[in-house]
Parts: C-alpha cells; sequence; structure tokens
C-alpha cells in the first residue's frame, strides 16, 4: 500500500498534466507563430527559433513540465501537511535499507518524477552515510534521472510518447520493472557500508501521525518545491537552451552522433538511434526522436525498450548535473555520471542481448 500510494501522485499529475498541456501547446504554438516570423529575420534566430531555441523550445517547458511539477508539489504537499509521508517512510524503511537507502530517501527519488532539481536539492535532509547514494540513484535519472532510477516528467512523459507512437503502450510496464531493478542493483552496488548497516534506523519510527492537512500548510510546502524549480531549474534551462542552439548551428550535434554510430551496435540498436540517445543527454525529452515514423519503422518492441531505456538512464540531463555539481562538486558529479555511464551500459546490453535470446 505505501509502494501504491508513493506511486499515485507521479501517476496523476503526468496524466492530468499532459492531458492539459495536450490542449494548451496548440493554442500556445499558434500564438507563437507571428513571432517567430518576426524572429525569423533576426541574426540570433538559431538561438531564438532554432531546433533548441529559446522560443521553440519554451513552450516544452512552460506547457508540459510546469503543469506536471506544480500538480506534483501539490501532492507532495498534501502527503508532508498529512503525516502520510512519514507512515510511507516508516513502511518502507525495512525494505530500502538493505540497498543502502532509507525510507526518507525513497521519498525523495520519487519528488524526481515531478523534476529532478527540487529533488536533488531536497537531500540535503538526507543523512550523512546516505546522501550520496540518495542523489546518485536520483541522477536520474533522475533523471534522471538525472535520473537513474526517477524518470522526471520529462522523461516520463517522453517514454509514454514514443510508447503510444508505436502503437505499444503495454511497454510501460516491463520499461518501468526493468528501471525499477536495475536502480536497486545499482544503488546496492554503490550504497556504502554503513548505509546498509541495521543501526540505519529512522528517529520518527514511533511518532508517526495521520491528520485531515489544512490548505496553508499544503501551499507551504508546495511553494517551497516550485520556488527551488523556478530558481535552479528554469535558469539553468534557459542557458542550455542557448548552448545547445549554438552547437546544433555549428553541426557539432550531428557529428557527435556520427561518432558514436557504430557503437550502436552494442545495444542492437540501428545508426538512427544515435542521435535520440545524444539529444536525451542534454535534455530528456529528447528521446521523443524514437518517435518519428522513419525510426520507429526500423525498431522491432525490444530495440525500442532498450533504446529508450538507454537514452534515459545513460546520464543525467545537464540541468540535473549542474545541480548536483553545485550541491556537491564538480569531481562528484563528474563521478557519478561516468560511474552511471558505465551501469547504464552494462544494463542496457543486458536488456538488449538478454531479451533477444528470450
Amino acid at each position: 500500500m505505501a509502494v501504491l500510494l508513493l506511486l499515485l501522485p507521479a501517476v496523476l499529475a503526468v496524466g492530468v498534466a499532459n492531458g492539459v498541456a495536450g490542449v494548451l501547446d496548440p493554442l500556445v504554438q499558434a500564438g507563437l507563430d507571428p513571432l517567430i516570423t518576426v524572429l525569423s529575420q533576426t541574426p540570433l534566430r538559431e538561438i531564438l527559433i532554432g531546433r533548441y531555441g529559446l522560443v521553440t523550445m519554451g513552450p516544452l517547458l512552460f506547457v508540459w513540465a510546469v503543469p506536471t511539477v506544480i500538480l506534483y508539489a501539490l501532492f507532495l504537499g498534501a502527503y508532508k501537511a498529512s503525516g502520510l509521508v512519514e507512515r510511507i517512510t516508516v513502511a518502507l524503511h525495512p525494505l530500502l535499507r538493505p540497498f543502502g537507502l532509507s525510507g526518507r530517501d525513497l521519498v525523495r527519488v520519487i519528488m524526481g518524477f515531478g523534476c529532478n532539481v527540487p529533488a536533488v536539492i531536497s537531500t540535503r535532509a538526507c543523512s550523512s552515510c546516505s546522501r550520496k547514494t540518495c542523489v546518485s540513484a536520483m541522477a536520474e535519472p533522475v533523471r534522471r534521472t538525472i535520473a537513474f532510477g526517477s524518470a522526471c516528467s520529462y522523461q516520463f512523459g517522453a517514454t509514454l510518447g514514443v510508447f503510444s507512437a508505436a502503437n505499444m503502450p503495454g511497454l510501460v510496464v516491463p520499461y518501468l520493472g526493468y528501471l525499477t531493478l536495475t536502480t536497486l542493483i545499482y544503488t546496492r552496488l554503490i550504497a556504502p557500508k554503513a548505509a546498509r548497516s541495521v543501526h540505519n534506523t529512522l528517529l520518527i519510527e514511533q511518532r508517526t501521525f495521520l491528520e485531515i492537512p489544512r490548505w496553508s500548510t499544503i501551499w507551504r510546502e508546495t511553494r517551497g518545491t516550485l520556488h527551488q524549480f523556478l530558481s535552479n531549474a528554469i535558469p539553468i534551462f534557459l542557458v542550455i537552451t542557448v548552448i545547445a542552439s549554438v552547437l546544433d548551428s555549428l553541426g557539432l550535434i550531428t557529428l557527435l552522433a556520427g561518432w558514436i554510430n557504430p557503437l550502436m551496435g552494442l545495444f542492437g540498436l540501428p545508426p538512427e538511434a544515435a542521435v535520440p540517445v545524444i539529444l536525451a543527454s542534454i535534455r530528456k525529452d529528447g528521446l521523443l526522436l524514437f518517435a518519428e515514423p522513419d525510426t520507429l519503422a526500423l525498431l522491432t518492441p525490444l530495440q525500442i525498450l532498450t533504446g529508450v531505456y538507454l537514452a534515459g538512464v545513460l546520464l543525467p540531463c545537464l540541468v540535473t548535473a549542474l545541480t548536483i555539481a553545485r550541491e556537491q562538486s564538480v569531481r562528484f558529479a563528474v563521478g557519478l555520471m561516468a560511474r552511471q555511464a558505465i551501469a547504464a551500459v552494462a544494463f542496457s546490453m543486458l536488456l538488449a542481448w538478454g531479451g533477444h535470446w528470450l
């Protein structure tokens, strides 16, 4: 029950927000058409309206991601204000301790389903022996997970989009199952011994409570998450958009894709999978390129599953990586990304070739 309650806000927030965004996106795009026409005559058109331009990518952030973050923050605020987070924490702690995490840490990992940046920042409250493990589990993949194990609103929405475009929505079940399994294995391998000790206990085990949450309390909790998102994620997003536009205009992204084309064979993928993998390492919605008809026509269900998994966990998005570097250190962030990339390659190869054998 605790696991279901913990995942419920992510499912509801992503589902409702994507439905709202699906209605708003055509209206916003139509409203931007006159502005795009004017900006197409400016010297900075690549940065403003190019493939990764500020105006081009802005709707993806404000129409698709922001509603998810707001709804998810409200759900988490209600959970915290009611005491449900503490109940879930206590219930799940014994299951997570062998993996070097506590019940509190899992709650923060799941927070990354909204946005990994507030989730990473919230690890300031993790215990000293488990904080780096908690951040690693999110970066995710977070992205993620940043998130290795936490599929943020960009990644999760894009993943569902690819599966829907392929007329295989059922792939979300093995995807989430394999993501969860590999995240637990990855976390167990990197967790320090102290975090796995039976002495890693919670101080709240006898102090859990439940009450009807008040709106003022919910809003106070929500406001903190939104402030972190607005003050940390959005400015970095804008900087990355400019950098990506410059790199794309110079042809460097296409050049990099050409270099890694041969490596796609390691995962049983065609060369066309290289660009989505690279772009997903910059922004998680880059894996939507797997949904292009010409690309989907080349992929089997197993290849779609492998490609989406690899693109999602190979590296955290740049926003998350920069946040981790600021919260910890550049050295820690680089080491985390290197370790995550090695694990992602190993798990993706296992999925590709093990699935093919099965």
